[in-house]
């Protein structure tokens, strides 16, 4: 019995590894488009806003209210802001549709554009849940956004009069 000529038998191998090797460039250059076109990484290559100030009780008709200034420095607009608010011990997450944030006129249909500026109050006279005292100590003010949920800001510079 004869087998196989070594020259057909190279030609077939040659065949094989070129039809795997096109069938896994296919595949890896699917999934590379896939994920890079995912609207989560537009949104964090776009977005990207400053936490300009963070100041308690700056006022007596501001006492016992949290005030952020938030400048926005990306392309992509924002709107939705919540804050998570830490002083080592305690840490109270405030969502965007929390009554005790006023998002300073931003919203969904009149969202914060590049190189644009907000305050944000978060309202923290809320005795019960101990919020003066949280206020008086934070260490460390965490800002979200609905327009990009990935990317959020933190400052630990909290000034207090």
């Amino acid at each position: 019995m004869k087998g196989m000529s070594p020259m057909i038998s190279v030609v077939l191998l040659v065949a094989i590894a070129v039809s795997v090797g096109i069938m896994v460039t296919t595949w890896i250059t699917h999934w590379v488009t896939e994920q890079t076109t995912d609207v989560s990484v537009s949104c964090a290559v776009n977005t990207n806003y400053v936490i300009e100030s963070v100041r308690w009780n700056i006022s007596s008709s501001l006492n016992n209210t949290l005030l952020i200034k938030i400048t926005n420095r990306g392309t992509q607009k924002l709107y939705g802001f919540g804050v998570v608010l830490s002083n080592g011990t305690k840490v109270v997450n405030l969502n965007s549709s929390s009554p005790l944030i006023d998002q300073g006129g931003i919203s969904a249909s009149n969202k914060l554009g590049t190189q644009e500026s907000v305050y944000i109050k978060v309202n923290m006279t809320n005795t019960t849940l101990h919020y003066p005292g949280l206020g008086a100590t934070l260490t460390e003010v965490r800002v979200t956004n609905d327009a990009c949920k990935t990317v959020s800001q933190k400052t630990n510079t909290i000034l207090t009069s």
